[in-house]
């Protein structure tokens, strides 16, 4: 039989004994003391590495794998090119003995199906998020929102959309959510350009910055619900998770900006702020390029946290009141 995969299962068993931690310090990662289990990686966001190295969870985008998983994700590389620099060789090099495979190409980016109706996804923003409606069909207009629709075996998942464009209009990022409260299931469309973000182009000179497009709408609805400021009046762009790609193509696209507000998540562990220390370290990028930044922290973990405790509070001051007058 032959392999898929130019390997023999000596060196697969080889890849999976190696350690994940050896492997990321090899390769310029700095990590650092957790606890007892992890290792912190730097710069990184949420990202930690188990210390018996053999896996990874990224907290803020809830990827998670082994060590090929890590040379992928985060070294942006394909299965053979991951396994060849996990043991350090060239396995094209023993066509003597391996079959060789063609080189995986990446896959073309490609947005997922749209559902014949958006109700799951507009159910799920607007009732259970609390998004504000006018807002939510705005982006749907837009093409920015929509609910896909897969099918197979298993039966028919549906997902909300967020869909980042460039400046021809051209999709070029998506990150599906899911439309039942239950799960928390997230992902971005494979080949998604991170240096496409989901945005809203206002006319004044500030940016708001997210990490989720959930969060970016919940700021615009509290600002549309609570502010006397014009909710359509500023910039905003999610930069799908602890990312600055986004950032840059907005501010070399729109060079009218002149503040950057962070308004990234409250991340706790026992140490760290992951979101808070990763805005700082924005904020000082963006600073010495000519950039007025602020941070603007969320109450809670996030704003649309922000959002559900504001919406609760109003709702049992309303009960509160109609009991007052009944009485």
């Amino acid at each position: 039989m032959i392999n898929k995969y130019p390997f023999t299962e000596e060196q697969i068993r080889q890849v999976f004994d190696t350690s994940l931690v050896d492997f990321a310090i090899n390769n310029g990662f700095k990590l650092k003391e957790s606890d007892n289990k992890t290792f912190k990686v730097e710069n990184m966001g949420g990202l930690f590495i188990f210390k018996n190295g053999k896996g990874f969870y990224h907290f803020t985008t809830g990827v998670k794998g082994n060590i090929i998983d890590f040379a992928k994700e985060y070294l942006n590389l394909n299965f053979n090119q991951a396994v060849e620099s996990i043991l350090g060789i060239r396995a094209y090099g023993n066509i003597g003995s391996f079959y060789v495979h063609k080189k995986e190409e990446k896959k073309p980016f490609e947005l997922p199906p749209k559902a014949e109706n958006f109700n799951r996804a507009i159910a799920y923003l607007v009732n259970t998020r609390k998004l504000d409606k006018e807002i939510v069909n705005y982006f749907i207009n837009q093409g920015k929102i929509y609910q896909s629709k897969e099918e197979n075996k298993k039966g028919v998942f549906y997902k909300c959309a967020f869909v980042g464009y460039d400046e021809n209009n051209v999709a070029k990022y998506c990150s599906l959510r899911s439309v039942s409260s239950n799960s928390d299931f997230r992902k971005d469309i494979e080949s998604s350009d991170k240096s496409y973000g989901f945005i809203f182009n206002g006319k004044s000179t500030n940016l708001y910055v997210f990490e989720s497009p959930i969060d970016l709408i919940s700021h615009m609805t509290l600002f549309k619900l609570y502010s006397k400021i014009d909710w359509k009046q500023d910039n905003r762009v999610s930069c799908g998770g602890l990312f600055d790609m986004a950032i840059d193509t907005y501010l070399k696209q729109n060079k009218y900006v002149e503040n950057i507000i962070f308004c990234f998540d409250n991340d706790f562990d026992k140490k760290e702020n992951y979101g808070q220390d990763k805005a700082k370290e924005f904020a000082k990028k963006y600073k010495e390029l000519g950039y007025n930044c602020y941070l603007h922290k969320p109450k809670n973990k996030d704003f649309n946290e922000d959002l559900l405790e504001k919406i609760v509070n109003i709702q049992i001051l309303k009960e509160e009141m109609e009991d007052e007058f009944e009485r």
